[in-house]
C-alpha cells in the first residue's frame, strides 16, 4: 500500500476543465497530487473528510496588485481565505521594478493606492523576486513586469514620445525582466506612464512578449466612449507583431464604464470574438462587481502627469491647470465631450483611503459630499485633497451596469480576477474601506452568480477561476486537479459559499471555504490560518 502525507476523501471533485463533478479521492505527497481515484489504496499522515464538499483547484487570481502589500502581510489573508492559491501581480503597467534607486519615490508615486508598503531595496526583476521568495508568502506569487516601470527605467517620467534608441532600451529591459522571472508584461494605457506611449513603443514591447511566448495584459486606453476603438488598437498591434510569434493578449477587467456607455459591452465582446475567430490568442478578465477602484489621480488626463508626482502636485495648485480641468469636466457634464478628468460625475466617486489622519473622516463619502462639508465646489475639494495627500487617495467608482457585467462574467473567454490586493482585518492593512473584491471575488462569482443567479454552471465558474487563467499564464502544473499537478486545492461547501465583504464593511472573510491547500500544505483549516508559508514564486 502506498503512503502519502495528505488524503482527501468523500469530495465531489471539480477538476477545473469544466467537466461535470464526480466523487473521488485525492492523494498528495510533498507538493504534488500523486493519485486521484474513487477508492485509493493509500495510507496518509493526514486525512480530510470532505463529504458533501467540493474539491477544486486553488483559484488563480490572474489580475492582482499585491506587489507591495504581500510584504506587509505575507499570510495573504484576504486572498487565501477566498480560495486563492496563486495571484499574478504587476498589472496595469504598475510594478516597483526595475527601479533606479534615485527614482524610488517617483516610481512609488505611480501606485498611490498602496499606502502601507515596505521600503524599496531592489533594482532588477531578479532582486525583487528574491525578496519575494524570502518573504515566504502563504500563496504562490507571479509577477508581470509593468511597462510604466520599464519606461521610467529608460527615459524617466516625461510625457513625450520615446526615441528609437529609447524604444530599443525599453524592449531590451522587458526582455531582461522576462529572462529573470517575470511571467509576462503589463500595459496601463489609461495611466501614466503608459498613456505617454505611442504605437511604435507598444509594438516593440508586444514583439518581446510574442517572441518569448509571454502574456501581454493590457488596461486599454478607454473603457468608456472609446472602448471598442481601444480594443481594436491592441488587436491591431497583435496582428502586426505576428512575425515574432502569436501574441497572447489579455484584456484587463473588461467593462463598459460610465452610464452613457452602458450596453457597449456587446460590441466589445463581439470585437474580441471576431479577433479570436481570425486566429488571434485573446481573452479577458472580469470581476463580479459593478464598481471599479483606483487612485483618484489616475483619472486625471495625461498632460497633468508630465514629470512625475511632484510636478503633478505643483500643477494642481496652478489656477490655469484648475481652470482647464474644470472646463474639461463641465464640457463632459454638458455632453460636449466624451472624456472627463474624473471619468464620472462626482456623486458616484467614493473615497476609500487617504494617507493622512487629517482627511481620514472623508473615507466612505462621495466627492460631492466632501465638497459640501468643506464648503467648496466638489472639484476644488477633490484637487485640494489630492495636494494635501500628495496623491495618495484611493476611490471606488460606481460606473457599471449589472447587465453588462454579467454578460462579461458569463462569457467563455472571461477569467475571474480580483483587480485587488492583499488586505487583512487586522494590522496596518485593515485601514480604510477597500473594494470588497479584495475579500470576496471568487466566492461571489461561484456562490452568488453561479449558484444563486445561475448565469453559469458551477463547473464553468470553477474553470474560469482555475484552468482558464492558468492556461492564459502558461502555468502547466496548476489550475487543474490531475495526477502530477501541484497540490493547490480548495475545499468548499457548494451550498454555503458566499462573499460577505461590502462597500461599507469590506474587511470580512467569505463563508463556505473549508480548506485551502497550497503546494501540498494545509494553509486554511476550518477558518484557521496555519501560517504554513508554502507559497512559491511562479
Amino acid at each position: 500500500m502506498r503512503s502519502c502525507e495528505l488524503l482527501i476523501r468523500g469530495a465531489h471533485l471539480i477538476d477545473g476543465t469544466g467537466a461535470s463533478a464526480g466523487a473521488a479521492e485525492i492523494a498528495v505527497s510533498h507538493d504534488s497530487i500523486i493519485a486521484i481515484d474513487t477508492d485509493l489504496p493509500v495510507e496518509a499522515d493526514c486525512v480530510i473528510d470532505a463529504a458533501g464538499k467540493v474539491a477544486a483547484p486553488g483559484f488563480v487570481d490572474i489580475h492582482s496588485h499585491s506587489d507591495l502589500t504581500i510584504f506587509v502581510n505575507p499570510a495573504a489573508e484576504s486572498k487565501v481565505r477566498q480560495g486563492v492559491t496563486t495571484e499574478i501581480n504587476g498589472q496595469c503597467g504598475f510594478t516597483p521594478f526595475p527601479a533606479h534607486p534615485a527614482d524610488y519615490a517617483l516610481l512609488d508615486a505611480l501606485c498611490p493606492f498602496i499606502t502601507e508598503k515596505p521600503a524599496y531595496s531592489w533594482v532588477s526583476t531578479a532582486d525583487f523576486l528574491a525578496r519575494l521568495r524570502a518573504a515566504r508568502p502563504s500563496i504562490n506569487e507571479g509577477q508581470m513586469v509593468g511597462h510604466g516601470a520599464l519606461r521610467a527605467w529608460v527615459l524617466g517620467f516625461e510625457n513625450r514620445p520615446a526615441t528609437p534608441e529609447e524604444i530599443e532600451g525599453i524592449a531590451r529591459a522587458a526582455d531582461e525582466a522576462l529572462q529573470q522571472g517575470a511571467i509576462g508584461i503589463s500595459l496601463g494605457l489609461a495611466y501614466p506612464l503608459g498613456s505617454f506611449a505611442k504605437t511604435d513603443e507598444l509594438l516593440a514591447v508586444a514583439r518581446v512578449a510574442a517572441r518569448r511566448g509571454a502574456l501581454l495584459s493590457v488596461h486599454i486606453r478607454s473603457e468608456g466612449a472609446e472602448l471598442v476603438q481601444s480594443l481594436q488598437e491592441m488587436i491591431d498591434i497583435a496582428r502586426r507583431v505576428a512575425d515574432a510569434g502569436p501574441l497572447k493578449l489579455q484584456i484587463d477587467h473588461l467593462k463598459a464604464s460610465g452610464r452613457r456607455w452602458w450596453g457597449s459591452i456587446d460590441r466589445a465582446l463581439e470585437t474580441i470574438e471576431q479577433a479570436g475567430a481570425e486566429g488571434l490568442d485573446i481573452a479577458f478578465d472580469v470581476y463580479p462587481y459593478t464598481a471599479g477602484s483606483r487612485h483618484l489621480s489616475g483619472s486625471l488626463p495625461s498632460w497633468v502627469h508630465d514629470g512625475g508626482n511632484e510636478a503633478v502636485m505643483a500643477r494642481l495648485q496652478d489656477p490655469d491647470c484648475r481652470r482647464r480641468l474644470r472646463e474639461e469636466h463641465e464640457a463632459w457634464l454638458r455632453g460636449d465631450s466624451t472624456v472627463s478628468p474624473f471619468e464620472l460625475d462626482l456623486q458616484h466617486i467614493v473615497i476609500t483611503d487617504v494617507a493622512t489622519q487629517a482627511n481620514r473622516a472623508t473615507v466612505g463619502k462621495t466627492l460631492e459630499q466632501i465638497g459640501a462639508e468643506r464648503d467648496q465646489d466638489p472639484l476644488d475639494a477633490a484637487l485640494d485633497m489630492l495636494v494635501e495627500e500628495k496623491g495618495h487617495i484611493s476611490i471606488v467608482l460606481f460606473s457599471m451596469s449589472e447587465e453588462d457585467m454579467q454578460k462579461a462574467l458569463a462569457h467563455p473567454l472571461g477569467c475571474i480576477g480580483t483587480d485587488g490586493l492583499v488586505f487583512a482585518p487586522y494590522g496596518p492593512l485593515s485601514r480604510g474601506r477597500p473594494h470588497p473584491r479584495c475579500y470576496g471575488t471568487f466566492p461571489r462569482a461561484i456562490g452568488h452568480y453561479a449558484r444563486e443567479r445561475r448565469i453559469m454552471s458551477l463547473e464553468e465558474a470553477v474553470r474560469k477561476c482555475t484552468a482558464l487563467p492558468a492556461s492564459r499564464l502558461g502555468l502547466t502544473d496548476r489550475g487543474r486537479l490531475a495526477e502530477g499537478m501541484k497540490a493547490d486545492i480548495v475545499i468548499f461547501d457548494p451550498d454555503t459559499l458566499i462573499d460577505r465583504a461590502t462597500y461599507e464593511d469590506p474587511h470580512r472573510y467569505p463563508e463556505g471555504i473549508e480548506y485551502v491547500i497550497v503546494n501540498g500544505k494545509i494553509t486554511i483549516e476550518s477558518g484557521r490560518h496555519t501560517e504554513a508559508g508554502a507559497g512559491a514564486v511562479v
